[in-house]
């Protein structure tokens, strides 16, 4: 594979999720975008509204545990046809030089488009997927219910 599809959304993807850029989060998404996690159910966003309210439940935690940077470093990439690739990664939330939770897996489904590559799916650990959504708290790989907590949905996980 001469170039490296991942390399063209991981940065911009990052920074949207670390600075609240909705428009740059949208750049790099495909429509309809699949949410996978591992031992849960599979939920699709198929407008931009939605898109936009699961992206904004994921910056709100991002910053309630003050993350500053989330490194994603490729472990395998698969072609599955031309414009279609899967990247697995190991994931580490960052905040300043300290990890948050301990690393983990996550496995990204990219398109090219007209314009660029964009992420088609995510698929991750539960406990990652409910972290990002506010439903748990996520330490040592251990999930915790964010019950009550006065930033957050009630939910059960």
């Amino acid at each position: 594979m001469e170039e490296d599809p991942f390399q063209q959304v991981k940065d911009r993807l990052t920074q949207a999720l670390i600075t609240g850029n909705f428009a740059l989060y949208r750049s790099v998404i495909s429509l309809p975008f699949q949410v996978e996690p591992r031992d849960g159910k599979p939920y699709v966003l198929h407008s931009e509204t939605a898109l936009e309210e699961d992206f904004l439940l994921y910056h709100k935690v991002i910053n309630l545990h003050r993350i500053t940077d989330i490194v994603r470093e490729v472990k395998h990439m698969m072609k599955l046809q031309e414009d279609w690739v899967e990247v697995t990664v190991e994931t580490n939330l960052l905040s300043h030089a300290d990890r948050v939770v301990g690393p983990f897996k996550t496995q990204f489904v990219l398109r090219k488009t007209p314009d660029q590559w964009r992420i088609a799916s995510i698929r991750s650990s539960l406990g990652h997927i409910n972290w990002t959504m506010g439903r748990a708290e996520i330490t040592d790989q251990k999930v915790f219910k964010l019950n009550g907590h006065p930033d957050l949905p009630d939910t059960e996980t």
